[in-house]
C-alpha cells in the first residue's frame, strides 16, 4: 500500500495537471501557501487556497500549451516531493524542464508547497514579458 502522504501528493498534483480545482481544495488547507522560486512574473509566494488556485490557473491559461508528466514521488512522515516534467509552448517560445515540488502535509492537507525548477533561468525566460 502507498503512503499516505504519497497518495496526497499525487492527488494534488494530478489536480494542478488537470487544472481541477474542486480536487485540488480538497487537498489543499484553506491556509496553503505556494512558494514559486524565480524572478519572473510567475514567481512569489501566494497565500490562501484562493490565490494558490488564481495562481495556478493563470498559469495554465498564459500558455497555449503546458503539458505535465509525473516522474516520481519521494515521500517521508510530514513531506511528499513531486518530480515531473513539462513541455510548454508560449508564442514562439518553448519550455522543456524539470521540477521539484516539495509539498509539506500536515492533517492529511498540504500546507505548503515549494516549485523550483531545475533551470530556473529557462522557466524565467519562457515567462518573461
Amino acid at each position: 500500500m502507498d503512503h499516505p502522504n504519497a497518495e496526497i501528493a499525487c492527488a494534488a498534483w494530478e489536480a494542478v495537471a488537470h487544472g481541477d480545482a474542486q480536487a485540488l481544495a480538497k487537498a489543499f488547507s484553506p491556509n496553503v501557501v505556494w512558494h514559486a522560486s524565480g524572478r519572473g512574473p510567475r514567481s512569489g509566494t501566494f497565500t490562501g487556497l484562493d490565490a494558490v488556485l488564481e495562481y495556478l490557473a493563470e498559469i495554465g491559461d498564459a500558455a497555449q500549451r503546458f503539458d505535465m508528466r509525473l516522474d516520481d514521488v519521494l515521500v517521508s512522515e510530514s513531506r511528499a516531493v513531486v518530480l515531473f516534467s513539462v513541455e510548454g509552448q508560449r508564442g514562439r517560445r518553448r519550455l522543456v524542464a524539470d521540477f521539484i515540488v516539495l509539498f509539506q502535509i500536515e492533517a492529511g492537507l498540504v500546507v505548503e508547497a515549494w516549485a523550483v525548477p531545475h533551470d530556473q533561468h529557462a522557466v524565467d525566460e519562457f515567462w518573461a514579458p
